[in-house]
This record gives structure tokens, sequence and C-alpha cells, in this order.
């Protein structure tokens, strides 16, 4: 699918990048943002946010885009000519993003998100928020996988039952949520015989050694606890010379020492390497080198799970738990194997949840008990991990058939063409919206809301003058920091209050007809004139 960019990107915090925070939400913003720049190379790019469209362009350019940044600013009711109905943003969508969006008009645009983690009290108080307003039918929340479609349902309706038995409510917001995985570089991932072989060499492996691979967040709580797969690795370790590479960044040298004292407790037959995740060589090095890839996620937090959609890109084949997100993307006994899993009953952990919602537990606690509470069938990860070590022919097939289902599904050239599509479906969708605004609830106008506090409100009638040759005190309080705090390019520029001094000392008389005089009086333009008078700078006196 060609065409210009249909939708905008919200361009927020480190949404798209890793300079702040590595970690896998991060980590698929930037490559979404890379793919951005590579599919409109010379064309738009429309970014919506913040005073943070040089930031975005740099970023941009870093990439390789060598066309134009539409910028729209957040809080703006005047788009650019051509900006997209649809705007884009890496999370679920904030419910005052669709707030803001309301007090425009719920037709204004339409707003689509992404799921990631999805256990988290905010994020699960985000998908409650989704099932009423202020989110409209024209909105949506992709799914990366089915498990998280199925949970975001559940959350949704829980929240809809809770407002109908407390409230009587019976109208909900039902929003889209298309099943949309996140996407990768599969020809950036590709790994030759040359790369191979100068990995191992650096690592200095030998031939007969087999190299399994976890690359990720280094968190026994709160990413995959790596225990099972050490006890796998040395049951199959009998007659094989295993080597497992680690490839991440432990949060600090406590957790860092408690993986090294697993080691050699679990696994003594063993060889562990570790690759550190700040480091590219050293990371890229790790990918090229492995014979196999292995994520035994046992963590909630996880609903999707891009690493072994990497690992299908790179040509390796995966072992996995089977487990949410990674049911979807790896095909037991064609790209790799799923290791069953089992968890509690129905009722099994609401003791957790519980001290976790009354912040007696963290947050990192309460992911981190549930694994605990997660199995892994010992026995048969064990088994397919040997039957990999020993068969080089079945690497090589489940890794061939992996790299072609990820450049197949999970290429960013397919999972844009998606977002494109989807960002029409939105378009035709927000065409049926009604002819009627909604106000942002607990967030109204100050002048309105605290419009009985002063002694009169401004109106079209009063009488507006400017004593002459003022302009030096003018340039002097557009100095101070006192008084100039407020100024900034797009809410009240320097030049608009120049502009209304001297529209005032010209043309002395009605509010209303200096207004008309400077092109209408907009919410700007009212407070420049007030900024003056509050100064000094020019004489307002009440019709009368």
């Amino acid at each position: 699918m060609t065409g210009p960019m249909p939708f905008a990107l919200h361009y927020v915090g480190d949404g798209y990048s890793t300079d702040a925070k590595l970690m896998g939400r991060q980590a698929v913003g930037k490559s979404l943002f890379r793919a951005v720049a590579r599919r409109w190379p010379s064309g738009d790019v429309y970014g919506f946010g913040r005073s943070v469209a040089r930031t975005m362009m740099n970023q941009l350019q870093r990439e390789g885009f060598a066309g134009r940044l539409v910028w729209r600013e957040q809080g703006s009711t005047s788009p650019p000519e051509g900006f997209p109905g649809v705007v884009y943003h890496p999370g679920p969508i904030p419910v005052a993003l669709a707030h803001d969006r309301n007090r425009e008009g719920i037709g204004a645009y339409s707003l689509f998100g992404v799921t990631h983690t999805l256990s988290s009290l905010g994020a699960m108080d985000s998908l409650g928020d989704l099932a009423g307003a202020p989110f409209q039918p024209w909105d949506a929340l992709i799914c990366t996988s089915a498990a998280a479609v199925v949970l975001v349902r559940s959350l949704m309706a829980e929240r809809r039952d809770w407002l109908a038995e407390h409230y009587g409510a019976t109208r909900f917001a039902e929003i889209e949520l298309p099943v949309i995985p996140l996407g990768v570089d599969v020809a950036g991932l590709a790994r030759s015989p040359a790369d191979i072989a100068a990995a191992r060499e650096a690592l200095a492996l030998d031939s007969d050694e087999v190299v399994f691979l976890f690359a990720g967040r280094l968190s026994f709580h709160a990413k995959a606890n790596p225990a099972p797969l050490y006890l796998a690795l040395e049951r199959a370790s009998a007659g094989r010379r295993l080597v497992c590479i680690e490839a991440g960044q432990f949060h600090n040298e406590a957790i860092a020492e408690s993986y090294r004292d697993a080691q050699r407790t679990l696994a003594p037959s063993v060889r562990f390497l570790h690759a550190e995740g700040s480091d590219p060589s050293a990371y890229r090095n790790a990918w090229s080198a492995a014979d196999v890839f292995v994520s035994i996620s046992d963590n909630i937090q996880e609903t999707f799970g891009i690493t072994p959609v990497e690992a299908m890109a790179s040509g390796l084949p995966v072992v996995v738990s089977d487990w949410n997100g990674y049911r979807d993307t790896v095909r037991d006994g064609q790209d790799g194997y799923r290791i069953p899993v089992v968890t509690p009953p129905p009722g099994g952990g609401i003791d957790l949840a519980l001290r976790h919602a009354l912040m007696l537990d963290s947050y990192d606690r309460y992911i981190g008990q549930y694994s605990m509470a997660t199995a892994v069938d010992l026995q048969v990860l064990a088994r397919r991990l040997a039957e990999l070590a020993d068969s080089s022919d079945l690497r090589a097939r489940m890794g061939a058939s992996g790299r072609v289902r990820a450049l197949a599904e999970y290429d960013w050239s397919v999972i844009l063409g998606r977002y494109q599509a989807l960002a029409g479906e939105l378009d035709r969708l927000r065409a049926t919206a009604p002819e009627r605004s909604h106000p942002w609830p607990m967030r109204p106008d100050p002048a309105t809301l605290f419009g009985h506090f002063p002694t009169r409100n401004l109106s079209a009638e009063w009488m507006v003058s400017a004593p002459a040759g003022r302009e030096s005190a003018l340039e002097d309080v557009l100095r101070l920091r006192m008084t100039s705090y407020v100024i900034d390019p797009v809410r009240l520029p320097p030049d608009m209050i120049r502009e209304i001094y001297t529209l005032a000392q010209a043309r002395p008389g009605r509010l209303g007809d200096l207004m008309a005089a400077a092109g209408g009086g907009g919410r700007s333009r009212v407070r420049a004139l007030l900024w003056l008078a509050k100064l000094g700078l020019v004489d307002l006196r009440p019709p009368g």
C-alpha cells in the first residue's frame, strides 16, 4: 500500500526512543519511527504533540528522512492544511488526549493506540476507561495478540458491568479493537555466514558448542525467571557442549549476582556468557553467534513479546513458553517449539492483586509472586532443547521457516500497511460523527469557572487606549523573567503583544473595534491586551 502518510504520530516522551530507557515498548517505538522515516523518506510526515517538533525532526533526519515534517501543536484547533484526521499514540490512548479532541469536537479526528504491558494498575485503569466517554466509535486500540484482545475486552466488560450496577449506565463507547502484531525490520536482522563466523570467533566458541540465546531485560521477577531454563539446559547437557548467552541489561549488581549464583547452582555443566544490552557490538555478536533462541516467559507483564519475532527474522529456531502473544507468533513444530505452562485456577491470585491494589506490595513484587506460581513443563523443555542441540538440520529448517513467516507477517512494511488500512477505516467511521461537541468535564475554562472572582469581566464595549512613548518600557518588561515567563510562540507571541500595543496607541476606542483591526478577538489577543494592562502599558475602562 502506497500513498501519503494517513496518520500523525503523537510524539511524546520516550515513546519512540531508547535513549532514556531500554525496554520493549521503547524499542518497538523506535523501530516504528525508523520504519515511518523509510516508508515516506522524502514526503510529508505528520507530527502531533507539545512544542517538540524540532526534536522529532532531528530524529527523523538521523533515520535518513529528507522530506517535510508537518506539525500540529496539541491543544490547537487549527490543523495545517492536509493534516490527516487520525493520530497514533504509542500506547493505550490517554483519557486526556481524547478529552482534548472532544473539546474541539468529537469528530475532529480519530485516535488509535497500541497495547504493551497490560498488568500494571495504570494500564488496567486505562483499559477500563476505554469502555465509555470520552472515547468514540472512530477511535481504536490495536491489540498486539489474541491474548491481549481477550484481556482488553474482559477489563472493559468489568468496567461496564460496574457502571451499570452502580449508576444504571446503559450507553458505552464501542471502539475498534483490531489485532495487529508489532513489527520488526526483517532485513536489518538478517545474519550472513560471515556474521556468524566472526561472532563465534569473537566469543571464542568452539564448533561443537551449541549456543542458546535469551535476549531481553534480565530481571527474574519482572520478565522471565531463568531458573526453569537453567534446569532444562542442565538436563539437556548430558553428552553435549551447551552455551547459554544472556543478552540484556541488569538493573543492578545484586540482580546480576543472583543470576550467576543460580547458574552455578542449577546448571553447573553449562557455559554462560553475558552480552551487555547497552553495547551494540556485544549485543549484535550474541545474536549472530546463536544457534537457538529461547524465551521462557512466565510473567503477566508480557502480552506480545517482540524478541521471538526478531529471532525468527534472524533465521533462528525459537523455543518459547506457550504464553500470551508467543502463542500467536511461534508455530509449534514449524518455527520452533512452544512449551506447556500451568498457572493457578481462577481465584488463585486475588490476594496478590488486592495487596498490590492497596499498595502493600509493589508492582514488581506482585508480578514476581505470580511468576513463581507459573510452572513450565521442564521435561518437555529439556527434551526440545536436546532435540535442537542434536540436529543442525532441524535448526536450519525451523530457522528458515521462521524467517519466511517474519517477512510475510511481521515486517514493518506489512504492519504499516495494516496501520494505513486501519486509518482509512477510522476515517470512514468518523464521517458519521454527530454534529455536537463534548466539553472536558472537571477541566473547565477558568474564565468561566472563576468568572465571579473579579470585579468585572472584559467585554467588547470596554474602551482601550495607550499612552505614547512607552515602547522602551514595553521592551523592558518583555525581557523580565517575572513578566515574560508566559510568553511563547504559540499561545502568547511577543509580536502579538507589540501589535496590540501599537493598535491601542493608533486607534483608541472600543475593544471590539481594536480586535477587529487586529484580525479578530481570539483568546491570545485578549490575554495579550490584559498582559499590557497589568503592566500599565494600556488603559482599560468599562463602558459608561
